[in-house]
């Protein structure tokens, strides 16, 4: 089967969700559906605009964030619907899926786990052993619930209590039951999921390959690399779990115009192309997340700038990509500066030959739903990229 580059980014995009509708007020019925497509959503603490899980879910959702952030509370600390673990990143994922990372979590336990959090697992097993003892008997606690002063671990900074409930959420021992003030309150899994959720074990092959199964719907039409980074699956036993797939004939191999390498689709796929929104996207939607994909599907070099100095930054500080027309066209340099109610726009680029005045009033209205989203209740465009002046002659014709 072949596909031209514009099936293949309506077929990415529909399977995103970003052909669903949106509401003023999304209900938990849509948020399920959305989840559905998207399986996976990164937890990122920069709040430039807003939590980029805020942005993803607005993208396909709509509505405010204050109102997407009382729907997601109540789908993940309440009904738990979601549960917080490594999926893609830290992330919010199906609680149905948890299960499937108990692989993740015996490797973790096994020492295949980020160096620092696994030396003081190594050097301090009697202290996690204690931290777990006492949440045990209280219940639902944070970090600081433990803390009794001393240093902070040369890791991240983080106090040791921090690092021992990090460790036993990593391999699957305790799980995050609440959020507030975006600080993570622990508990036990027995207290929180259904029993058959902490009792089911999959086999690790299995787990992967339902994995990769569902990291190939919620893709749409991937790579090898896409898929495996969707859930940061092992590399190379993630690819013979692919070729395992194709040969059962639950994956099929798809060639895309202008691709490099084949591509994988579900061999029952829903090929139907559907109106695909306009969209600013955070830096960390599944859309763009994983930079090869976003340059293969869209033509769109995308580097997260966040950490480089200022003054070697191209684009700037929070740059989310400009969906529209099925194509990125545009980068904009975001921030929602709460002080003076002002959705503040410090810098915007057009991609080459893809801005046009169309694009542009379709730009300045998502600027403004965003704008709303944030509760703000103004718009400020800086002289910085070429698409400053045409944002600022219609912030005046407002």
């Amino acid at each position: 089967m072949d596909l031209s580059a514009q099936q293949a980014r309506a077929i990415a995009l529909t399977s995103q969700g970003m052909a669903s509708t949106i509401s003023d007020k999304p209900d938990s019925d849509t948020f399920k559906r959305t989840l559905d497509s998207l399986g996976v959503i990164q937890i990122d603490a920069v709040n430039a605009v807003a939590r980029s899980h805020l942005l993803v879910l607005r993208s396909r959702l709509g509505g405010t964030h204050q109102h997407l952030e009382k729907l997601l509370q109540q789908q993940t600390y309440k009904e738990h619907i979601l549960a917080e673990y490594w999926g893609h990143e830290a992330s919010f994922l199906p609680t149905a899926d948890w299960p499937l990372y108990k692989w993740r979590m015996k490797r973790a336990a096994d020492g295949e786990i980020w160096k620092g959090i696994r030396n003081f697992a190594t050097e301090k097993p009697s202290y996690i052993k204690q931290i777990l003892n006492e949440l045990t008997k209280r219940g639902p606690s944070k970090a600081s619930d433990f803390e009794r002063g001393g240093p902070k671990s040369s890791w991240w900074g983080w106090s040791d209590s921090k690092l021992a409930l990090e460790w036993l959420f990593w391999i699957g021992e305790i799980t995050v039951t609440n959020r507030i003030n975006f600080t993570r309150y622990y508990d036990l899994p027995q207290n929180i999921f259904p029993e058959k959720i902490c009792t089911s074990e999959p086999e690790e092959s299995t787990a992967q390959k339902t994995l990769i199964l569902n990291a190939a719907r919620y893709l749409g039409v991937a790579t090898a690399d896409d898929i495996v980074d969707y859930h940061r699956l092992p590399k190379k036993l993630a690819k013979l779990r692919l070729i395992e797939l194709e040969e059962d004939r639950r994956l099929s191999k798809v060639t895309v115009e202008g691709w490099a390498e084949d591509a994988y689709i579900l061999t029952k796929l829903d090929k139907t192309e559907h109106t695909i929104r306009t969209s600013l996207l955070s830096p960390f939607d599944p859309i763009v997340w994983f930079r090869p994909r976003a340059k293969r599907l869209f033509n769109f070099e995308y580097k997260l700038e966040i950490y480089r100095p200022k003054s070697k930054r191209l684009f700037g500080y929070y740059v989310m990509p400009f969906l529209h027309d099925n194509m990125l066209r545009a980068r904009l340099d975001i921030k929602a500066n709460r002080s003076i109610n002002t959705l503040e726009i410090l810098g915007s680029f057009s991609e080459p030959k893809l801005m046009n005045k169309l694009a542009m009033q379709a730009l300045w209205r998502e600027l403004k739903t965003l704008a709303e989203a944030c509760g703000l209740t103004s718009i400020s465009v800086s002289h910085n990229g070429d698409l400053a002046p045409a944002l600022q002659k219609l912030a005046k014709s407002k």
